[in-house]
């Protein structure tokens, strides 16, 4: 993934320092995009994710409770897009699962442990921004790491709702490739991830489609 990180990083404070109301879908729609590009795996969801805190934290520099608010809703935008980023890794597992013969068993194995890791994931992530910052960001962004460990985060639901039943899917299918000794097509790393990838552009697609004003309108429901 060919990123301009500090490009992420002034999209996300102009974000925050703009209209509080636009704040959470703005960093959504600026996530995704960013998501978008290359292969969505660990590294570039990391990346992806501490650019965008970066720029939350730059974007609230006034200490008052507009600007906590609006990190607050930076966050929720960032939980938000790393959902539908799980949602595109849902589905190209469900794809690679239902092509099993053309993908490695260790690329969709570890395409699953990367699903299951990306709520702990997110959440040290924010933690770390937390301990990096000072003043207001960083008692913002500490308490809303807390709440998020407290009460879930809309990634991990994602993850929740469908992990069991890809886990078993991967399992069934392991055993039948090992009983058949069906050789992979296609084994080479990072496959999966350009097809989680695509997915992701798709969907991304179609919560903001070409023409909308920057993604203010109301967002869709992906699964709908």
């Amino acid at each position: 993934m060919s990123q301009d990180f500090e490009s992420i990083e002034r999209d996300v404070e102009a974000a925050v320092d703009g209209d509080p109301a636009s704040v959470a879908e703005r960093v959504r729609t600026i996530t995704l995009g960013a998501l978008s590009h290359g292969k969505l795996d660990t590294d570039a969801l990391k990346q992806v994710t501490d650019a965008v805190l970066k720029g939350a934290q730059q974007g609230i520099e006034r200490p008052d409770r507009e600007r906590t608010e609006a990190i607050r809703e930076a966050v929720r935008g960032l939980d938000e897009a790393l959902a539908t980023a799980a949602q595109a890794t849902l589905l190209a597992v469900k794809e690679a699962v239902g092509r099993g013969s053309e993908y490695s068993r260790q690329d969709i194995r570890g395409t699953l442990d990367q699903l299951g890791a990306m709520e702990s994931n997110f959440l040290r992530t924010l933690s770390d921004a937390g301990r990096g910052a000072t003043g207001l960001a960083r008692a913002t962004l500490h308490e809303l790491a807390e709440h998020a460990r407290n009460s879930g985060t809309a990634v991990g639901g994602r993850v929740a709702n469908a992990g069991a039943d890809l886990a078993r899917a991967v399992a069934d299918l392991t055993r039948e490739q090992v009983q058949s000794s069906a050789q992979t097509l296609r084994n080479e790393a990072g496959l999966l991830a350009a097809l989680a990838s695509g997915m992701l552009r798709g969907i991304a697609d179609r919560l903001h489609p070409a023409g909308s004003d920057n993604g203010k309108g109301g967002p869709r429901d992906p699964q709908a």
